[in-house]
């Protein structure tokens, strides 16, 4: 009788699947083929992008990354796979590949070197067409997003269990990480808790939030990268750079610069991000540059420090006046 009851105790007992992207509860009962649907591969980390190694989709947002449906099923299993695999191998390999000095030497001798001096701020003056432009996009938008929640509905906030039943639910604190996830050298945590750190991520993916809030049931919308046209021509002694996008936010505008290299960061219409790196085809004084935004684009004045022509607004090899 006492090996019967150990039968049947084994066999309805309640598990918990390991294999990734899976997690839920099973009993041996149910444990079917093709019941479990999960990610064979290993989590990867790179440049802000997550993913799974067996899947080619990458995620800027973590919740979406983990909501992501398995790519392979099969049976459950409460045994958790021990890999020496390592998922970042292949960018591993990439960084230890053998560098060609001798086109390195070539660049160098072409006047590729570029300014090692840090970027200043130019000075931008935002004009009363951008603030009417963003005042009526902000009016459109507040028409057009209207959102009605649903029972069961999620907390957005990293590690926060909440989930919406009433409007008493606003009333609950919000248990959550303020900071973003980090992932390096096989270490897991949260930026804003660096000091508690794991190598499992299921450990990490556990870790009680720090801060304490109220809940955020609908995600912001995340700005998305896109390609703005620009265009430039030049005089005796400015160089005049345009960027078109419309509603550009002005507290997220980045204008910066040193002697021979532009950096732009902008977020434009609220969910669009546009990041412009120029190596400039010439020499410019920095502190008598400036900039201009209006409700329609980005216009910079850049200061020659030589009046001479640029061949080009970016450097090439070509170029004769940037040495």
């Amino acid at each position: 009788a006492s090996r019967v009851s150990l039968f049947f105790s084994s066999y309805f007992k309640m598990f918990v699947c390991q294999h990734n992207g899976c997690g839920k509860e099973y009993t041996e009962e149910e444990n079917a083929d093709n019941i479990c649907q999960f990610h064979p591969g290993t989590p990867i980390f790179h440049e802000g992008l997550k993913g799974w190694s067996c899947c080619k989709k990458r995620f800027c947002d973590f919740s979406d990354f983990l909501a992501h449906p398995g790519c392979a099923f099969g049976k459950h299993t409460n045994v958790k796979e021990e890999t020496d695999v390592d998922p970042n191998a292949t960018l591993k390999e990439l960084a230890q590949a053998p560098v060609d000095r001798l086109s390195l030497e070539e660049k160098q001798k072409a006047g590729m070197l570029r300014d090692g001096t840090p970027k200043q701020d130019i000075q931008v003056t935002v004009t009363k067409s951008l603030e009417t432009a963003l005042a009526r996009f902000k009016a459109r938008k507040v028409d057009t997003e209207a959102y009605v929640l649903k029972p069961g509905q999620p907390c957005t906030r990293n590690a926060c269990k909440g989930v919406y039943n009433d409007e008493t639910s606003n009333d609950e604190d919000c248990i959550h990480h303020p900071g973003e996830p980090v992932f390096h050298e096989g270490y897991k945590y949260w930026s804003c808790c660096s000091k508690k750190k794991t190598i499992d991520f299921d450990e990490f993916l556990g870790m009680k939030g720090c801060s304490t809030g109220k809940h955020r049931w609908v995600k912001p919308a995340e700005a998305k990268v896109k390609k703005c046209r620009y265009d430039w021509f030049q005089s005796e002694d400015k160089v005049s750079l345009t960027v078109f996008a419309k509603c550009i936010d002005p507290e997220k505008l980045v204008v910066k610069a040193n002697f021979d290299s532009l950096t732009i960061d902008l977020v434009y219409e609220d969910v669009n991000k546009f990041t412009l790196e120029l190596h400039l085809g010439g020499k410019i004084a920095p502190s008598e540059c400036s900039a201009t935004v209006s409700g329609t684009n980005l216009k910079l004045q850049l200061s020659k420090e030589e009046w001479v022509a640029w061949d080009n607004l970016e450097f090439t090899t070509n170029d004769s006046n940037s040495s």
